[in-house]
């Protein structure tokens, strides 16, 4: 297996996985001396897909269609020739046949193959002969697209990995903000929004990343794979955004600094360095940082009383902010011991 970053060519990496694999399938049916061949570039330009277990899966399901046409064009060949009402038959059993397979996205080839062996009929003595060589020449262009696909596999490893990286990133960014608006009530952070959208964009790709490493990782023996544990990751990541947002909420409606503040800001800003250090695998404090909830936990009952009702409001989002910041320390944690599995 090679891994080769196919970015760096203009048409695209998949492009031209594409079209080595069609020239391939060409070049050897021609070899091999069969007429028709048409079908084994059909087929190779189908089999290449974003990862080699979903190649797999096309190429058989591709082959499946091709044997079931076959078979289909060499029936009604038999009995209707190359009447019109054989051709009308033909496309309709297909179509019948795929439905109730539930292959409804393989009826095209199929009713392909099934009227291209109808109508070698006219030029072919032997349609169950010609039959077996379409099915022939559809798994070259199958092994053809398997084997680009194979050769070429994107790293989707890392890929994910960096994603989860900037996404951790993301969040620790948005936690300024929040401890912005903490320590300054009032805090102008319109441009909040935006990177709240740029990082909910980075985790639905980080999740589309992880399913195409799931397709890689098929093979894997192991029930638990890495691409499970990064899923379920950003699954996490997804969380924790949406709880930011509603600590965003509660921190806007701090109308005024109160002491307890600034408490309430270090404690976020020590889950926001756990967090990094968890996602580059280093040690994490995660008893000292539990002691340290407990104790803040326990210094809300000894606060002085507000003065004021600005005051009062305060103290109240702090709590609630505090309470906050303690499930999404947890959230960490965990997502910590999935990486750590």
């Amino acid at each position: 297996m090679i891994n080769i970053n196919l970015r760096n060519f203009p048409v695209g990496g998949r492009a031209l996985k594409t079209a080595l694999a069609v020239t391939l399938a060409i070049f050897i049916t021609q070899q091999l001396g069969f007429e028709r061949i048409n079908l084994a570039a059909i087929v190779a330009l189908l089999t290449v897909q974003k990862t080699f277990y979903h190649s797999i899966l096309q190429s058989l399901a591709k082959l499946g269609s091709v044997l079931i046409g076959g078979i289909i064009g060499t029936v009604f060949s038999l009995f209707l020739g190359l009447s019109p009402l054989g051709y009308g038959l033909v496309t309709i059993a297909a179509i019948y046949i795929c439905i109730n397979l539930k292959w409804q996205e393989h009826i095209v080839l199929t009713a392909i193959t099934a009227i291209t062996v109808l109508f070698s009929s006219n030029y072919d003595s032997a349609p169950l002969l010609f039959s077996v060589q379409q099915i022939f020449t559809a798994l070259i262009g199958a092994l053809s697209g398997l084997f680009f696909n194979f050769l070429f596999t994107p790293n989707h490893k890392k890929e994910v990995l960096q994603k989860l990286l900037d996404a951790d990133k993301g969040l620790r960014k948005i936690i300024d903000f929040i401890m912005l608006e903490m320590l300054e009530p009032g805090y102008n952070d319109e441009s909040l929004k935006d990177e709240i959208t740029i990082l909910s964009n980075i985790i639905e790709d980080g999740l589309e990343t992880s399913k195409l490493l799931q397709g890689e990782q098929r093979f894997i023996i192991n029930r638990d794979t890495d691409s499970d544990r990064y899923y379920r990751i950003f699954l996490i990541f997804k969380s924790q955004l949406s709880r930011l947002e509603e600590m965003h909420n509660l921190a806007r409606r701090i109308p005024v600094r109160v002491p307890q503040s600034g408490f309430v800001v270090q404690l976020f800003r020590i889950v926001q360095k756990q967090q990094q250090r968890a996602l580059t695998g280093k040690y994490c404090h995660f008893e000292a940082v539990e002691k340290l909830l407990e104790k803040m936990e326990a210094s809300f009952s000894e606060n002085e009383p507000p003065t004021s009702r600005e005051e009062f409001i305060s103290q109240a989002s702090l709590f609630h902010l505090f309470k906050e910041i303690k499930r999404y320390y947890k959230r960490m944690k965990e997502s910590y011991t999935h990486l750590q599995s």
